[in-house]
């Protein structure tokens, strides 16, 4: 557990995210789904409820293929498997798309910051002086975090790290190390780039356990700068402390297996039980037994029985949950980026605080071990048009 006691702690300073071209509609995937099934009215329903009831509404992929009828693709459920793509085509698809989808939301990250500090795009820039990229859901090398630092035209010195194969938490493991590499080098300017493209690794399987995977992971990528505030700075999320607490005899609860034909996952249908258990008590660790009076709770949208199991157990208001509902609904469960996704939802409605508030919150994510990662959070609410005439001002002086 880690928690700053410098004067300012570092913060995330901004926020980008970026989603693939190709938009799918959750009525319509699901129609598309259970026409694989037409012998079978029992499994026929089961998918329509699925995805009905899924809380998503519409997600992006990678893949032109998923909005093909399914006797045209190559993912649908019952292809032979043989006849499937195989890891290497996967692979291929991913080192393209996964660049673009990372650059975007990098780029989106350090125009919003170059926005509210008044620097210009390119001093942000050369300000970066770390890297980290996060995936799960492909690898090659020269990796994703060389095509984006020269994509982004980053110092030929910004210090690079992957973190891979973590799973949807694995955006904490980049926050955490963010904050304990600009805690050693107040001067450090971190960018963290996530990037998934799960529906890459769609199964042609009829399990049950599979198709409910199917029908709520999706693609996406989330960036974030990390660094210490300049003085008066906000429209901001502080990071406070950390928790990570991995939960005996889970090992088997959610697997992510690389295999011939793409990467498979299995989900136990006893996560939300198990996570209920696990979360108030890691809350409690998280602040000593001493929790704040919490505003915001960003939770990781891992699917809606997750949603609602860990709702009911917090007792959260309907506003305290609603931006996970929310990305959950727009864009699915992008995996490790999703969390970013949340925040920056949660950052429009936090604006509404009183200008000059410090609003406490929580972050929460699960992952393959079960593994339960939780970060202390506190918004500092800005007026936005103030802040930037006040930034605007100050530029022009200090070049007259």
């Amino acid at each position: 557990m880690i928690y700053s006691q410098a004067p300012h702690p570092p913060a995330i300073l901004s926020i980008g995210t970026a989603v693939p071209p190709y938009r799918v509609e959750q009525a319509a995937v699901g129609q598309w789904m259970s026409e694989a099934f037409n012998n079978d009215r029992a499994m026929t329903r089961w998918i329509r409820s699925l995805y009905k009831l899924s809380g998503v509404e519409t997600r992006y992929t990678c893949l032109p293929d998923g909005l093909r009828p399914p006797e045209e693709s190559r993912f649908a459920p019952g292809r032979d498997p043989h006849d499937t793509p195989s890891t290497a085509e996967r692979m291929e698809v991913y080192k393209r798309e996964s660049v673009q989808v990372g650059k975007e939301a990098a780029y989106e990250a350090i125009t919003n910051y170059s926005e509210i500090s008044g620097d210009n795009i390119a001093t942000v820039t050369d300000s970066i002086t770390h890297l980290l990229t996060v995936s799960c859901t492909g690898f090659f090398a020269p990796g994703l975090d060389q095509m984006i630092a020269r994509q982004l035209n980053l110092q030929p010195s910004v210090e690079r790290t992957i973190i891979g194969f973590m799973g949807c938490a694995a955006a904490f493991n980049a926050l955490r190390l963010a904050n304990q590499i600009v805690q050693a080098q107040p001067s450090a300017r971190v960018l963290i780039v996530c990037v998934e493209l799960c529906t890459l690794h769609i199964q042609p399987s009829k399990k049950r356990a599979d198709l409910v995977s199917a029908a709520i992971f999706a693609d996406g990528g989330g960036a974030c700068l990390v660094g210490i505030p300049e003085a008066g700075q906000s429209d901001i999320f502080e990071l406070g402390g950390f928790y990570t607490e991995l939960t005996p005899e889970t090992e088997s609860f959610m697997v992510w297996d690389i295999g011939n034909n793409g990467f498979t996952l299995h989900l136990a249908s006893d996560i939300p039980g198990s996570l209920g258990q696990v979360a108030p008590r890691a809350l409690q660790e998280l602040f000593h037994n001493d929790p704040p009076d919490l505003q915001f709770w960003a939770i990781h949208p891992g699917g809606r029985a997750i949603v609602d199991h860990l709702t009911d157990i917090f007792a959260l208001a309907p506003d305290q949950i609603a931006p996970s509902r929310t990305v959950l609904r727009d864009y699915g469960n992008v995996s490790s980026p999703t969390i970013l996704f949340v925040l920056q939802e949660y950052r429009k409605r936090l604006r509404q605080y009183p200008v000059g508030s410090r609003v406490d919150g929580v972050a929460m994510a699960f992952g393959p071990g079960l593994v339960t990662e939780l970060a202390h959070l506190t918004y500092l609410v800005s007026d936005m048009q103030s802040d930037a005439d006040d930034r605007k001002e100050a530029h022009v002086k200090s070049v007259s």
